[in-house]
């Protein structure tokens, strides 16, 4: 008798889009937190992704491939791209793998087991095109607070829906209230590698250049979005203030 052998697990392959020219913090990439640069930090923080099978900083700047090649991690240059998900587009058509996460370059303190589940679930269930995370509103006030993209689900956990306005609407009487029933949606992404693919030959759609969310032109297009319950949201650096709040959760967490 011959043994049934298991079917191949899924390549993961995670990118890290990071750019100079931030438009409310330039050189952001490169600004210190703890004494080395932040995206060096967030690299060496991704390296502890369990279901990874690399981890790669995908940059147009080389002083920042300078740096992340320095620290001893992986980074390979691009042309200069629009969006994020242009740029994990080029380093991915480079490496055979399954499955493509984007991740932010600007969170350094992300919970890496919050993106082994992300992994997880792809892997577990091959007809989703795309998983993202969200999380659970704190108040009424962060729900109506327009930089806090909004996500409705199905039964099954799938998208219905991303706005920027506080959704859903309700009607008086309503037995809860509206921002119990939306998630803020977190921006870090795993692409199944056809659905990137395909994403990215896809022309922008109305809704998402009403919105100004790109994740609408794959629900305009009838691809799956699996949304992923976790505890909170990842704290990112937009701008210099948001680098303090970061350098003194660093050290509250890591020490130095």
């Amino acid at each position: 008798m011959t043994q049934e052998s298991s079917p191949p697990r899924d390549q993961v392959l995670v990118v890290i889009p990071a750019r100079y020219g931030s438009t409310r913090f330039p050189g952001k990439a490169l600004a210190d937190l703890a004494g080395k640069p932040l995206i060096v930090r967030v690299a060496a923080n991704a390296a502890g992704i369990i279901g990874a099978d690399a981890v790669i900083v995908a940059t147009d700047d080389s002083r920042i491939d300078e740096a992340v090649r320095a620290a001893g991690f992986r980074c390979e240059m691009t042309a200069d791209h629009a969006t994020g998900t242009d740029r994990i587009g080029e380093v991915a058509a480079r490496h055979q793998a399954d499955i493509i996460l984007n991740l932010q370059g600007d969170e350094p303190l992300l919970d890496c087991g919050d993106i082994d589940r992300l992994i997880s679930s792809m892997r577990d269930d091959p007809d989703i095109d795309i998983a993202t995370c969200a999380h659970l509103f704190a108040d009424e006030a962060s729900w109506r607070d327009p930089n806090n993209v909004k996500v409705i689900r199905d039964a099954l956990g799938q998208a219905l829906y991303f706005s920027r306005a506080p959704i859903p609407g309700t009607f008086p009487g309503a037995d809860v209230q509206a921002h119990e029933r939306a998630s803020r949606h977190v921006g870090i992404y795993a692409f199944r590698r056809k659905a990137l693919q395909r994403f990215l030959a896809l022309d922008r759609t109305p809704l998402e250049m009403t919105e100004g969310l790109e994740q609408l032109r794959a629900l305009e297009n009838g691809m799956r979005i699996k949304v992923l319950d976790i505890a909170n949201a990842p704290v990112g650096v937009d701008t210099p203030e948001d680098l303090e709040k970061v350098r003194l959760l660093w050290q509250q967490q890591k020490g130095s």
